[in-house]
């Protein structure tokens, strides 16, 4: 994602923050035409014990140049140590976010750079590396979740939520032995989009200015809105630091119904001995064939040789027929063996005690398989047009296939025909688990509500088969509730800052795109080559093993290796 910027001082009035020596806030509001800041003349402020109530009739066009009709409000308190600020606004025209503006914060914490829950402990990106573009403001898209950011004036920090950088809206600037710490938190009941952007423009003598944006469901966009509360805290220690963010996480239990890993419901106890991942990979996109069925059972075979098969979880990709293309109608591919075939390897597989979970596309669909697409295709915010996840660019033309949307399971029909496909898989083959690609991926669809559609979905599914194991592809907060098992996105060896915020909850498995042993292609994964080592995972991440055509031929004493280690548990 290009970061884009004003061009042009806004002008936007600054109120001092009470307590908080040298710091300032403003609020700036936008619809889907334009956006506005306050009317310095046409703003009134009363302050009534800890709480301060600012009131504003009239708002400006950005730069103070243009005058409009519009109001907004907003609270200002001051309890036990964290300043609130909840604000509404109210415009002729359809309201989309509204953002705080925060300046003059102790600059010993935000010279020391920002950080989140997942981010890399102790791992420090310098201004001057040369992996960041000094052009313009800010590099393309940067997977900001794996860094501590430190801004400049030519690289801002942008962390979204609820996907992709931010999985969940808590961060942090200020250094652990440092003596000032900024924690920046919103708390709600539901998944709305927020985001928190770092910037230090020539305007503001190039001091850096923290924006913290809410935006509302795009179904509920019109003349009124009001923001959840979006919290500031100072802290002196990094003690004060971790009890807020375990405030946050108590929050978020409250809030989801989030349960320890050791008594969730939606936990087979079997899933609690998995120790390795086998990404039996099947056909390509292409029609490729890395493994028939029967090949897979061959991998289940010599693996649980080296390790109990009530230790192995087999993730079956590619199993459908073409990768991708077969979304999203699912039943054992023709080309490696069909039913039948599928059906001997479920049966090796039981004998040996190892559980099997094919993988379903909770979003993909190919136009010409799928004719109903438009129905349920994710819209843009306004309704303009349709939204894509990716377009991977499988036959290697070096353009995307112009064949694969993504659909929201919010909405009825494809929902059903989802449930039923997988359903239907379970009900037939008596597969221990379901894997549900791209469930990350978070989009503020004007028609249906994605996560509510998820929720939907996996109760049904959970009602129709009790002691299925759902599993999603990457995660945040809210998903945690409904997805226990997620891949990671990030890697099974990242030392996560507060890794509590997953393991107390949920496992993450070693993702797809993880290269198998040798030249580590990827399989029916677009990524091809993956040239890096099988990592070793960390508490709460559970490694995975890709086997792909030539796995079991010429690197047998590398799987096992592998499986000796998973089962030893180092």
């Amino acid at each position: 994602m290009t970061i884009y910027d004003l061009s042009y001082d806004p002008h936007d009035p600054y109120y001092d923050i009470p307590g908080l020596s040298g710091a300032q806030w403003g609020i700036q509001i936008f619809t889907t035409r334009n956006l506005y800041g306050l009317d310095p003349a046409r703003v009134t402020m009363t302050t009534v014990g800890d709480t301060t109530h600012l009131t504003c009739d009239g708002l400006s066009w950005g730069g103070q140049q243009q005058h409009c009709e519009g109001r907004v409000e907003a609270d200002l308190s001051y309890q036990h140590g964290v300043w609130n600020w909840r604000i509404s606004a109210r415009h002729t025209e359809p309201l989309k976010a509204i953002k705080l503006l925060l300046r003059g914060l102790p600059q010993e914490a935000l010279s020391q750079g920002w950080w989140q829950p997942t981010s890399r402990t102790q791992e420090v990106v310098d201004a001057d590396t040369s992996k960041f573009s000094k052009a313009g403001f800010g590099a393309e898209h940067i997977d900001a979740a794996n860094e501590v950011w430190k801004t400049n004036p030519l690289r801002p920090l942008l962390w979204r939520y609820p996907w992709p950088e931010g999985l969940t809206p808590w961060a942090c600037a200020g250094e652990k032995g440092g003596t000032a710490f900024v924690c920046i938190s919103v708390r709600e009941p539901e998944i709305r989009a927020k985001r928190l952007y770092v910037h230090q423009p020539p305007y503001n003598n190039e001091q850096p200015i923290v924006e913290l944006i809410f935006e509302e469901d795009a179904a509920r966009w019109g003349s009124q809105m009001e923001t959840p509360v979006m919290r500031l805290r100072i802290c002196s220690t990094f003690a004060e630091v971790e009890a807020d963010f375990e405030e946050h996480l108590a929050f978020l239990e409250d809030t989801y119904g989030l349960l320890p890993w050791e008594t969730r419901p939606d936990v087979p106890a079997w899933m609690r001995k998995i120790r390795l991942v086998l990404n039996l990979h099947g056909q390509h996109w292409t029609g490729y064939v890395f493994n028939s069925f029967d090949r897979m059972a061959e991998a289940i075979k010599l693996v649980a040789q080296h390790i109990p098969g009530d230790q192995v979880l087999a993730y079956i990709p590619g199993w459908e027929g073409r990768y991708y293309y077969a979304y999203p109608n699912y039943r054992p591919g023709l080309e490696m063996g069909g039913e039948p075939a599928f059906r001997r390897l479920l049966a090796t597989a039981r004998d040996l005690g190892v559980k099997v979970m094919p993988m379903f596309g909770m979003h993909g669909a190919n136009t010409q398989v799928y004719p109903d697409w438009e129905r349920s295709a994710f819209r843009s915010r306004t309704d303009s047009y349709v939204k894509l996840v990716n377009c991977p660019d499988w036959d290697t033309d070096r353009a995307g296939e112009d064949d694969q949307v993504f659909l929201n399971p919010g909405e009825p029909v494809f929902r059903q025909h989802l449930l039923e496909q997988v359903s239907a898989v379970v009900r037939d083959f008596g597969v221990s688990g379901v894997f549900l690609d791209t469930s990350a991926c978070w989009f503020n669809d004007p028609h249906y509500n994605l996560y509510e559609g998820y929720r939907t979905l996996i109760e049904e599914l959970h009602q129709r088969h009790p002691d299925l194991l759902i599993a999603g592809e990457g995660w945040w907060d809210g998903l945690l509730a409904i997805l226990p098992v997620n891949q990671s996105w990030m890697g099974v060896d990242r030392q996560y800052r507060f890794p509590q915020f997953l393991t107390r909850y949920a496992r993450a498995l070693g993702h797809l795109s993880e290269g198998a042993p040798g030249p580590v292609s990827t399989g029916v994964h677009e990524r091809g080559f993956l040239y890096s080592q099988l990592p070793n995972p960390v508490p709460g991440h559970i490694r995975a093993l890709g086997i792909v055509d030539d796995t079991l031929s010429l690197y047998r004493e590398e799987i096992i290796r592998i499986c000796r280690t998973a089962a030893e548990g180092d």
